[in-house]
């Protein structure tokens, strides 16, 4: 049989207490409902203290029916409390989770090596470009000159341009301050209309150089005639038009935050 708890300072202690730890209850029931648990769970201590079977003259009383669904009902209670309260630290973690601004941290982490309004410079024209334009959309043409420029950066963290998978179709430059910003709307029409500007340059000088091919072949003059229609019709004001080049630039630029950082980011 289990020992009862021996309280040494009778005198102090509540009327009301455990006789296996000595905790004190003010109420008779809570007392009854935490006794219940406590044999057994004294028990089980004790059990594992001694590493050894029990003596031939002590044998383990098995509690009644009664008392075992007592058990279950008080262990019942105690796990969905217990539940209740993880639930609510898991909530305190999640607001307390810290959170950094993706400008600061640019701005802290990432220092390209030219700043966005030099991206211009290193874009070049080809005449492979022009060829492919007079058989595609303008759009094409200027995917086409992006995945070559832009997109395909070997080393992306000393590029001035980001985009992040947590906010689309937004992107973020390294403007000549030395500091991360927000592209805004009217910047980023500028930036394309310098491309287009190229384009249109480099379109009218090829067609310079190879005017005596395009005077004798009536379909490559054809389609000279509608690049130009291509070109000229382009208007990055247009709200459609832009959508859709921005659309295609986050696909192909977005990175995930939570590959290069640990933190909760916010925007």
């Amino acid at each position: 049989m289990i020992k009862p708890f021996i309280n040494n300072n009778r005198i102090k202690q509540p009327a009301k207490c455990c006789i296996y730890c000595g905790k004190s209850y003010v109420k008779k029931t809570s007392l009854e409902k935490h006794s219940v648990i406590c044999e057994l769970l004294q028990h089980s201590k004790k059990s594992s203290t001694r590493k050894e079977e029990c003596d031939e003259d002590e044998e383990l009383t098995i509690p009644s029916p009664k008392k075992m669904f007592q058990m279950l009902l008080e262990l019942g209670q105690k796990y969905n409390r217990l539940e209740e309260k993880m639930e609510e630290m898991n909530k305190w973690v999640v607001k307390k989770k810290k959170k950094i601004n993706v400008l600061e941290w640019l701005n802290t982490n990432i220092k390209p090596t030219i700043y966005f309004d030099n991206i211009i410079d290193t874009i070049i024209i080809t005449d492979e470009d022009i060829k492919f334009l007079l058989d595609s959309s303008f759009n094409d043409v200027l995917n086409e000159i992006f995945e070559r420029t832009i997109y395909n950066q070997e080393h992306s963290e000393n590029y001035p341009i980001f985009a992040f998978v947590q906010k689309t179709n937004v992107f973020y430059i390294y403007d000549s301050d030395n500091v991360w910003i927000e592209l805004q709307r009217e910047r980023l029409i500028k930036f394309l209309n310098k491309v287009h500007m190229k384009l249109f340059k480099e379109f009218y000088e090829w067609k310079q150089r190879n005017k005596n091919e395009i005077k004798s072949n009536e379909i490559l003059s054809t389609k000279c005639d509608k690049g130009i229609i291509k070109i000229a019709d382009i208007d990055f004001k247009q709200e459609t038009l832009l959508s859709k080049i921005k659309s295609l630039m986050f696909s192909k630029m977005k990175t995930d935050l939570k590959a290069l950082v640990e933190y909760e980011f916010e925007f």
